[in-house]
């Protein structure tokens, strides 16, 4: 080998050296934040790709590219821009900065290994591909709000029997009020009414202080701006209808039992529902889950996903609200005690000082 292979061969050692550290560091980085944003399956994949490709890196020769390596020598290590040094915002930045260090690192690893190990260019590419649809999911899904779902405490369900100026007037009073979240539920509503119903709660209630998700029906939900949907155990699937829904939109799913429950974790649901509670004047149920169930509930989140908002649902009102606090819960999910009060402000207002008291 002469001179100048041997010294194109370094080159391109360093350059695999370099570019798989730093890839490796960006998939950590992008890991962490699927995982402690409870983004399950984003989480687990970019952890395959990561000892996907330190196996690759192994295959190829980890110790030659160490022998290689001269971080001192290195002309480009100090050699910053001010924009490295700075993430402005939020969680997305970490995570398009991430991703794109891990984008172009593939990239000069699947080039550089065309030369030093072609019949792993393959799969690095594969890879790369991958990294390309898990980033896109995660920079959305950081878009989604969150923080919001995170911080609402009192959630509303609400129907399309009002006529639409008395449904707008009481939506007003109660967001005003302090109802953090509202779902329209109707199931004998046919879809234009849900849309225009749902499209004039969007219009009257700021985003920022009430946000408005739908019922079961995926497809409205996925056509409009709405924040989110609601499914239930015998609905469409929780994977089904996050691919309907766009990135942004929350999806919360009805639990019945701890199972369902922990189910529910893998599955990426950004809420549950837990209950039902009491009886409801609004849902039949043959059985109720009960205090019980919620005391279960919120010991095992509290183990195991403890940021996942959950709400106790079913029948719950000013009355047995206590007993709800005393299972552990501090998020509810009412309905006719608020809608259907004389006074829904004044409800509203006593459910949250019950919610907010420590």
């Amino acid at each position: 080998m002469s001179d100048t292979s041997d010294h194109s061969q370094i080159v391109l050692r360093r350059m695999m050296d370099a570019n798989s550290n730093r890839v490796m560091e960006g998939l950590r980085t992008l890991e962490d934040v699927a995982r402690f944003s409870d983004q399950a399956r984003l989480q687990a994949g970019y952890k395959t790709i990561r000892h996907g490709l330190q196996e690759t890196i192994g295959r190829i020769g980890q110790a030659s590219l160490i022998l290689a390596r001269d971080a001192q020598g290195d002309v480009g290590r100090e050699n910053k821009t001010a924009s490295e040094q700075l993430r402005d915002g939020g969680l997305g930045s970490i995570v398009a900065a991430a991703g794109s260090r891990v984008e172009q690192g593939l990239r000069v690893l699947e080039e550089t290994a065309k030369v030093l190990a072609p019949e792993e260019s393959p799969r690095i590419e594969r890879f790369r591909y991958l990294v390309y649809d898990f980033n896109a999911s995660l920079q959305l899904a950081c878009q989604r709000d969150l923080e919001f779902l995170k911080r609402a405490k009192l959630y509303v369900l609400v129907d399309c029997k009002l006529p639409l100026d008395f449904f707008a007037s009481r939506l007003r009073e109660i967001s005003d009020a302090g109802v953090d979240l509202i779902q329209i539920r109707d199931k004998q509503a046919d879809p234009v009414r849900v849309i225009q119903y749902a499209r004039q709660a969007l219009d009257l209630l700021d985003k920022s202080r009430t946000q408005v998700v739908i019922n079961d029906r995926v497809d409205i939900a996925a056509t409009m701006g709405v924040s989110g949907v609601h499914v239930g155990q015998e609905d469409l699937s929780v994977g089904s209808a996050r691919r309907l829904l766009r990135p942004w939109q929350v999806l919360g799913l009805s639990t019945h039992d701890l199972g369902q429950v922990q189910a529910s974790i893998g599955l990426g649901v950004d809420y549950i529902g837990c209950g039902p509670t009491f009886a409801s004047k609004t849902k039949s149920f043959g059985e109720f889950s009960g205090t019980a169930f919620l005391q279960a509930a919120a010991e095992w989140l509290r183990a195991n996903a403890p940021g996942v908002p959950a709400y106790a649902i079913g029948g719950i009102d000013l009355e047995n609200l206590p007993r709800v606090r005393q299972a552990g819960f501090d998020r509810i999910a009412v309905s006719s005690c608020v809608w259907n009060a004389q006074n829904p402000a004044m409800v509203v207002e006593k459910l949250r000082s019950g919610l907010d008291r420590i």
